[in-house]
Formats: structure tokens, sequence, C-alpha cells
């Protein structure tokens, strides 16, 4: 029975969270997931909560993240056992996070008896919001197929997503460990008013958008991947001039071409920008490589119907060994390990670029899913609050797995926390439009060339979370910090 504990239970719990997770998205599971952990954790110590917790979060990254090995294979050119023991790596150093949660929840547990509906809540959120991860995610991201209850994330971000999904896991666990009704009764309440908030919201929203102004907004997806660009560089760039015809003729105001959709050359001041846009009289806002001397920078750029270079945005958050190679300053020799990367210059400005006429927060490959990064643009607003998101990302880099899946819905959240509407353009998938409740109203699928072109909604206007921020992570490290402080006088007392 101690063994099915300490490892049977926690691996149920691991496959049951990355199958209710984005990809497989079994989302009904996403309320059930930790009950199997929890019944580990009643009668362990802090140090085999640690173990156990560790060892969940190691099977439920492995099943959600195996495309990590088609990015070590394919752009470190890393051999396939190599590849394996580097997604394992990651596996385990993303998964101890659930072992830093667990040791916590243990220690809460035994230190005040509070109901798990309570604690559970509680140390997760305080978890997610301090545990760096190379690739972020957020356990309530599960939760996106239920539009109505996730737009609490208005009020909260996506941690109160957590909250309210570990709540339901709690109270679930409290039913059958105590038979205590009431804390099955307190989440029962908690979702129904998420429920309701999320009805009433969506009514207001769908309302403000109808008496926005809008900008016919296109979209170009060239299916053009990473390494078919190195093999003929020339194919991303005829692509997107002839998709960006196509979505003028369509009445396209401006078109979005992904991340550095068009290679060619390295973009300078001062250049024509007709020779970039294809001479096609339309605004674009184009991913390009532009560059100063001796520094680059992943960025995009806006160029006026007239062909006129505007506003840029550079790439802030640059991807390790992709834009950059750690300590590659150091050891300039490193990037002749890895030809594919290249050295970039991370930008210093969250200024939205102005695109006819309205402004637009503008993110590059995966910042769109840094809650702290699209905040931050969207507080920047010396000349005005920006009216849309747009997000240039290549996901090519990731193989045709789940993760295209998940960075769009980890980026939908965005949309619902600055209710706003998010215009996507990726290299091979997927590209969408997501309006401000959440809802991805036209995608174009991974791994197929086309275009999109919806009338979008230049919205004003701003939400409790874009002021306050992430309240619930902080809120959960100072009551965790308060019982840690409590805990700590009893000893103390008990000693005397």
């Amino acid at each position: 029975m101690r063994r099915l504990r300490s490892l049977a239970l926690p691996t149920l719990s691991g496959v049951l969270y990355f199958v209710s997770w984005i990809g497989f998205g079994v989302w009904p599971l996403a309320l059930v997931c930790f009950a199997p952990l929890l019944f580990s954790l009643r009668d362990a110590t802090p140090r085999e909560a640690l173990r156990r917790g560790a060892w969940f979060g190691f099977v439920a990254h492995l099943g959600g993240y195996t495309w990590v090995i088609h990015l070590l294979r394919v752009f470190a050119f890393a051999p396939l056992p190599l590849a394996f023991a580097g997604y394992v790596a990651l596996c385990f150093a993303q998964g101890l996070l659930f072992g830093v949660f667990a040791w916590a929840l243990r220690r809460t547990w035994t230190a005040t008896g509070w109901p798990l509906a309570i604690l559970l809540p509680l140390c997760l959120v305080g978890t997610e919001f301090v545990y760096p991860l190379l690739f972020q995610s957020y356990t309530g991201v599960a939760l996106m197929p239920l539009v109505p209850l996730v737009q609490v994330a208005d009020l909260g971000g996506v941690l109160l997503l957590s909250a309210l999904q570990a709540t339901a896991n709690g109270a679930l666990a409290d039913l059958f460990l105590t038979r205590r009704p009431w804390p099955v009764i307190g989440a029962g309440l908690a979702l129904a008013a998420s429920l309701t908030y999320g009805l009433w919201r969506m009514s207001r929203i769908d309302a403000r958008e109808q008496g926005a102004p809008t900008r016919r907004i296109g979209i170009a997806q060239p299916d053009v991947g990473e390494i078919a660009l190195h093999r003929n560089p020339y194919a991303s760039v005829q692509a997107l001039w002839a998709d960006t015809a196509e979505l003028h003729a369509r009445g396209a105001e401006i078109v979005i071409w992904p991340e550095v959709g068009y290679n060619l050359r390295g973009v300078r001041d001062g250049d024509d920008g007709r020779a970039i846009q294809g001479g096609i009289p339309v605004t674009v806002i184009a991913g390009v490589e532009r560059v100063r001397g001796k520094e680059a920078w992943n960025s995009a750029i806006v160029i006026t119907q007239e062909g006129k270079i505007g506003d840029h945005y550079d790439k802030i958050q640059l991807l390790a060994f992709g834009e950059y190679i750690p300590f590659g300053d150091w050891f300039p020799f490193l990037y002749e390990w890895s030809p594919l990367a290249t050295h970039l210059t991370p930008g210093t400005t969250t200024r939205p670029l102005r695109a006819a006429g309205h402004r637009f927060a503008t993110f590059i490959c995966y910042e769109d899913i840094l809650p702290w990064i699209v905040r931050k643009t969207m507080q920047d607003h010396g000349e005005g609050r920006a009216n849309a998101l747009v997000n240039l990302t290549n996901d090519s880099w990731y193989g045709a797995g789940h993760e295209q899946e998940q960075h769009l819905m980890l980026a939908a959240v965005r949309t619902i926390e600055h209710r706003r509407w998010l215009i996507r353009a990726t290299s091979t998938g997927i590209s969408a439009f997501v309006d401000a409740a959440g809802r991805v109203v036209s995608r174009i699928p991974a791994d197929v060339r086309g275009v999109a072109v919806r009338d979008v909604p230049m919205l004003e206007g701003t939400t409790p979370y874009e002021v306050v921020g992430d309240w619930p992570g902080w809120a959960a490290l100072a009551l965790l910090g308060f019982i840690a402080a409590r805990e700590l006088r009893r000893r103390k007392r008990s000693r005397q």
C-alpha cells in the first residue's frame, strides 16, 4: 500500500494532468487530476511529499512536452539519445515545480489542518507565481474550453484560473478524506459565481465590440518553416507577397506577417518599405531581422500602404539556443557549435506599434505567453492604450506535436486579461483571431498555407488585472508566509 501511494497515485495524477491540459484537452479531468496525488500525500513526510510531487510533475511534463525531442534534434543537431536526455532533464526541471508545491502543501496541511479546498489553491498559486520555467505554463489554462468560467482572468490573471481548478480538486479530496460536505459546497459556489460573472462579462464585452470602430485585418500563414527557409530563403517572402495581394483584394487594411517572415536580408533604418511589402499598397506589420552596425534584433516593423517604414518593436525575451546561446558572449565558439542559433540583441521598449490610425501591442514568438510582458506593454500608453494584441511567431521549431495548440491557448488568456482581440500570424500554424473573451473565432490550421481576414474591433479601456496585476500570487505568498511564521512561533513556544 505504501508503494501504491508513493508511486502509482502520483503517476496517475500526472497522466490525468497532461491528458486534461491543452493538447489532449480532455478538460473534465482537470477537475480531478490532483486527487490521486492528494491521497498519496495524506501520510507523507515533507521529504516524501517533495519526491512524490516531483514525480507527478515529471510525468505530467513527459506527456505534454514530447515536442522538445524534435526541437533538440533538428535545431541543436543533437543525436536521438542526447535529445531524449535533454527532454528528460527539462521535464524534471519543470516538473520540480510540483515537488515544491507538494512539499509546501504537506507542511501547511500539517501546520493548519485547513481543508484542501483552501490549501491546494494557496500552495499551487504561490508556487506557480515564483517558480522559474524555461517554457512558461499554468495549470488553469486547462479550463480554457470552458469559456464562461475563465472570464475571471480579467480580475486576477491566469493564476486565478489555477486557483479555481485547484479549489475544485481540493474540495473533492476533502469529501473523500474527511466526509465533510462544506468544502464541496464552497467550491461549487466559487464555480457558480465565476460562471455567473463570466456570462455577464461576455455579454458586456460583446456589446462593447459591436459599438467599437473596426479595422479589416488579414493574417498570412506561408507554411514555410525554419528548415525550409535555410534551404530556400525566397520561399517565405514569395508566399507572403502572393498572400498579401490576395488579402488586399479581399479588403484588408492591415496585413500581419509571421516572425521573420521577411528573411531575405536585414532591414536597416531608411530602407524602402515597398521592396519589403512587394509593392502592394496595404499597411503591413512584418516580422523582420532589423540591423544596425553589428547589432541585430528580431523585430516587427510597420510599413505603411505608401511603403514607408514606421514604428518597430524588438523582441525582449529571446529564446535560448535559437536567438542566443547562454554564455555565448563569453565563449563565442559556441555559436559555431549551433549554426542555426543567431546572435540577437534583446529589445528595450514595450511601446505599441502605430498602424492605420490605431495602436497594436505586439509580441514576438513566445512573449505572448508571458503575462508580465503583455501587461507591461498594455500599461505603456503614453500615446494611448493599445487597441489590439498582435503576435508574430514561428512555431516550426517545435514540430507537429501539441506545442502549436498549447501556444495558442496560453496566448488566448491574454485576450481575457486585457479585453483585446489577439491577431496571431505564424509561419506554419496555428494562425488565428481570438476575440476579447478568449474565443478562437477564426484559425488557419497547422502545417497548411492559408490566409484569413476579419473585421477586428479597436477596443479601449482597462481591466482590474491590468491595474492590479498578479495579486493572487502575492496574496498566496503572504498567507503562506503568515502560516510559516505562526508555525515557527509555535515551535519556539513548545521548546520553552
